[in-house]
């Protein structure tokens, strides 16, 4: 951009004032008339001065941009009647209402005066609603004069007040206009923040107009950021909106013009303002006629047209400089304004002591008065303590009961545990019984008769001893790594394994069965596959599927590793060809956790609790065990496990 003055962007903060002075100035003149033509007729109709004067005040409103004259004369009725019946919100409107005149027709110490009045009133009234609008029309006075700190401290102001009352379409304007004086005062993320805060609020009131203006403030905000697809974007989306007015919309296309010559589009951007000027120029609008200026000179240095170029430039300068000069009187009418006003608060509480000092006469003549409202204070007082008591009384035992059903449930759900817990270990002490009676009685065998057999026959009850001491040290592996799962405060040895070399020790372990039944190991996994995991926990759920794969596989079968990643989560895949589960038969064992035993392919026996132990543990390690099976065809057993500390 070029010649960027400190009003290139006034015209859009204008714009975007969403007060009762705000940009919503024009509209249709038959639809006004025919809003007029319905509060005259109640004018006629209304029965008391209060009446009357509100009516009076809504007409003088919908003069306002149509026939501002009229405006004061219906502002002046509606003063009068609310003056005359002492009715306070009525005078706080109809001075806000005339200041809002005064800001229309640039009398602007005048528009100052009469808000200053408005919240005097308005605060005797207690109206919060009230006080937050006169605040927000200050605030935009402020934005007029160019005072952004003062209007950036009253449009706080306005929406602290509108925190209190239920008012959301006010709070919305004074988000955008938020919105356009952080974008003047070039705090563009804050600008860009309400904007984004009012595309939201006005798409929650489907209000067109307010999100005509939040797309804008959003549109001019990111151009200003040098983001031009993001700023076209949005003014495409403001000037889409229905019911724009005339100056807002001129006023995005230009801006829209300068987002085309920053996207190096001077064909497009030259299209979009042309035959315009006649239409701006006769607005008498100088902030939209200075950014249309401005717009067309950089258009044309683009072009190399430097004699139009030239001649845009003077055009801007001469307008800027008798705009700058306007408002730098404005701006002293306004400070003049401003130390008047201090005066009269000066002046209302040198009154407002006296008026004390009468009261305070007054109120020795009344003590007795003053004495039987002090009791009869207290008397309240004590009763409100009373019921205070009762109802903290009455909240504690409903907590009280309400924790009592709580404890009660998890009672309940530790008797369901512990029962459990109970039939687990009484599974396992039968377990663990029987084996040990094989080895015991193999032992007595050899003990009492070892003479009398022969050297096979030895070494056959050696492997059957080994074999039996093996399932029973894996099977009092299981339980003591579950047992210690089970246990408060025990902490798993969590660290960074290579799958392969726990797959590899494991099938170490089961190669004599697996040579014996003559089955084929196929292993896809990748050897640099790694889980975040405890290794003791590692090997005793891949012994136990493992095991479980060789157990139920036939002879000549295939036994097939594979594994995959999801979301922080490594699938280690173990695929038999074995005979295979029914979904009832997989439903029993992972999920309710029913012991469920069946024998090998060769006669191979189970107890039946490996699996149910493996699912506990494998949960309590952030993990679980998946089952797929087709009766007959085999089974793909899942163990999922996390391969990174974060997903654990």
């Amino acid at each position: 951009m070029s010649n960027v003055s400190y009003f290139t962007i006034k015209m859009q903060y204008i714009s975007v004032l969403c007060s009762c002075i705000s940009f919503f100035a024009v509209s249709q003149a038959f639809a006004q008339s025919k809003k007029i033509d319905s509060l005259s007729q109640l004018l006629k109709e209304a029965k008391s001065d209060t009446v009357r004067s509100d009516i009076n005040e809504q007409i003088a409103y919908q003069y306002l941009y149509y026939k501002p004259d009229s405006t004061l004369i219906y502002v002046n009725k509606a003063l009068q009647l609310a003056e005359k019946n002492k009715w306070l919100s009525g005078i706080a409107k109809a001075h806000n209402r005339r200041g809002t005149y005064y800001v229309v027709t640039s009398q602007y110490t005048e528009a100052i005066l009469e808000f200053q009045k408005a919240l005097q009133f308005y605060q005797k009234t207690g109206d919060i609603s009230g006080l937050s609008l006169t605040y927000g029309n200050l605030a935009s006075l402020d934005f007029y004069l160019k005072d952004f700190d003062a209007a950036l401290e009253n449009f706080h102001l306005s929406i602290k007040l509108l925190d209190t009352v239920n008012q959301f379409d006010q709070y919305t304007k004074e988000t955008l206009n938020l919105s356009a004086a952080h974008r003047e005062k070039k705090n563009l993320d804050s600008a860009v923040y309400y904007a984004r805060r009012g595309i939201q609020f006005s798409k929650k009131l489907s209000d067109k107009r307010f999100l005509s203006v939040a797309h804008f403030n959003m549109g001019t905000a990111q151009y200003l950021i040098n983001n031009p697809e993001e700023a076209l974007i949005n003014l495409n989306a403001s000037l889409n909106q229905e019911n724009i007015p005339l100056q807002f919309k001129l006023l995005a296309k230009c801006y829209r013009a300068k987002v085309y010559l920053d996207l190096n589009q001077p064909a497009r951007s030259e299209n979009e303002i042309a035959g315009l000027e006649e239409q701006i120029i006769s607005l008498n609008d100088h902030y939209l006629t200075l950014i249309y200026f401005e717009t067309k000179q950089a258009i044309y240095e683009i072009l190399n047209q430097d004699g139009n170029a030239l001649e845009y430039s003077k055009k801007y300068i001469e307008l800027n400089k008798e705009v700058h000069n306007r408002e730098q009187s404005n701006i002293f009418q306004n400070i003049k304004a401003k130390y008047a006003q201090e005066e009269r608060v000066f002046e209302n509480e040198l009154l407002r002591n006296e008026s004390e000092i009468q009261a305070l006469q007054i109120e020795r003549q009344k003590y007795t008065i003053y004495a039987v409202i002090i009791i009869a204070g207290l008397l309240l007082i004590l009763i409100f303590i009373l019921y205070r008591l009762y109802k903290f009384k009455s909240e504690n035992n409903q907590i009280l009961k309400e924790k009592q059903e709580v404890l009660n449930a998890s009672n309940q759900d530790l008797e369901a545990i512990n029962r459990q817990k109970d039939n687990l270990f009484s599974i396992v002490a039968h377990d663990v019984k029987s084996p040990v009676a094989a080895i015991l009685n193999s032992i007595t065998l050899l003990n009492e008769d070892h003479n009398n057999f022969s050297e096979p026959e030895i070494q056959q009850l050696y492997k059957e001893l080994k074999k039996q001491t093996s399932d029973l040290y894996y099977l009092i592996e299981n339980v003591l790594v579950w047992a210690k799962s089970q246990m408060n405060g025990f902490r798993f040895n969590f660290k960074e394994l290579v799958i392969n070399e726990f797959i590899e020790e494991t099938l170490e372990i089961e190669s004599i069965f697996i040579a014996r039944k003559k089955i084929t190991v196929v292993n896809h996994i990748s050897k640099d596959a790694v889980i975040y995991t405890d290794p003791q926990v590692l090997r005793v759920l891949l012994r136990n599927l493992i095991n479980n794969a060789v157990k139920f596989t036939p002879v000549a079968g295939q036994i097939r590793f594979s594994n995959s990643f999801t979301e922080g989560f490594c699938n280690i895949h173990i695929t038999d060809t074995g005979q295979g589960m029914t979904v009832e038969m997989i439903k029993k064992v992972l999920i309710d956790q029913e012991r469920h035993t069946l024998k090998g392919t060769a006669n191979e026996p189970g107890n039946g609790i490996g699996l149910i132990l493996c699912q506990e543990i494998a949960g309590k390690i952030g993990g679980r065990i998946e089952a797929q099976s087709v009766l007959g065809e085999g089974s793909t057993f899942t163990l999922v496990i996390p391969s990174d500390i974060t997903t654990r």
